[in-house]
């Protein structure tokens, strides 16, 4: 057992938003996901763990406090599947840290904590395994396990993760990433609920593999138009059913975001957006238009990240 592990995950943003859940934490249709960081690589969770042997006990520390009794529990599971597997029980002080994550960083936490636990107690479960433990924790977490482009299809007869085009393949990709400063956001519980409640939503749930497969011919050809146009079309069509059912993700500077990425593109210049349920809105560029996109973005006075695509989750330092 090591004695002392730093592991790291990288924030996800939705090709095919996760719209709701089952009570597992598994989505109801097939989702895709990407994971990002900035440029320098700081956008990320991190997370330390310092194991002893004796006793199982968790205390687990999220940016210097305790998380709720659903999440302290889950994360308490998902660690006694690790003791079983190794045979061992430990006493664990966790600190999971988030910086300068923007949405959501659930999945990027939760990647890195299964990742450490992996690490710490040398369990050494396969990437597809990590990644089913994650979701335990946050229903998107799959996706900071597998970096790139990833999907978890689960209109099989058993749930599978996967990673469809990674980093280096990706690497092409220019996102630029518009955050704001909201002090609040809708809950993903409340998205799932609205979503699943809402007389669209089997509408949605047949539309889904209709999306996967233009993603996927797309990024066979490198046809980025394709991969991403099916990405925004699948995002905004989850904000609608959001939208509809009373709440609104997408507040006024973030609806502005999504005209101004619109009507850049009516200009004639390759761009696209996607949005999860946090508090920012991403738009997708390639090739010459990137830079004139980005240009034009910070000429209507968005303040842009530039983000790029993101490795899974890894281990940092062990000993």
């Amino acid at each position: 057992m090591k004695k002392e592990v730093v592991s790291v995950g990288y924030p996800t943003i939705p090709i095919i938003f996760v719209a709701s859940v089952d009570k597992n934490r598994v989505p109801l249709h097939d989702t895709m996901g990407l994971a990002v960081t900035d440029l320098k690589e700081k956008t990320r969770s991190e997370t330390k763990i310092i194991a002893s042997a004796g006793p199982s006990r968790v205390e687990f520390l999220l940016e210097g406090k305790s998380v709720d009794q659903r999440r302290q529990k889950n994360i308490e599971d998902v660690v006694h599947e690790f003791e079983k597997k190794s045979g061992a029980t430990a006493s664990l002080r966790i600190t999971s840290s988030n910086y300068n994550i923007y949405s959501g960083s659930s999945d990027s936490g939760a990647a890195a904590l299964v990742v450490g636990l992996n690490e710490v107690f040398e369990t050494g479960f396969s990437k597809e395994k990590l990644a089913e433990l994650g979701n335990r924790i946050s229903e998107s977490a799959i996706r900071s396990v597998y970096g790139g482009m990833n999907a978890y299809i689960v209109s099989r007869s058993k749930p599978k993760g996967m990673q469809i085009a990674s980093e280096k393949e990706l690497k092409d990709i220019r996102i630029f990433a518009m955050g704001f400063d909201y002090q609040t956001r809708i809950s993903a519980q409340e998205i799932f609920d609205i979503c699943r409640a809402s007389p669209f939503w089997k509408m949605r749930v047949e539309r889904v593999p209709h999306w996967r497969r233009e993603i996927e011919e797309g990024l066979k050809n490198r046809d980025w138009t394709r991969v991403f146009s099916s990405a925004e079309e699948n995002c905004a069509n989850a904000h609608y059913l959001i939208e509809n059912g009373g709440k609104r993700c997408r507040k006024k500077e973030m609806m502005n975001a999504v005209i101004d990425v619109e009507e850049i593109r009516e200009s004639g210049l390759s761009v696209y957006w996607t949005a999860g349920g946090g508090r920012v809105i991403n738009a997708f560029s390639w090739g010459a238009d990137a830079n004139k996109v980005l240009n034009v973005l910070e000429s209507r006075g968005e303040k842009v990240t530039e983000y790029k695509v993101a490795s899974g989750a890894r281990v940092v330092t062990s000993t």
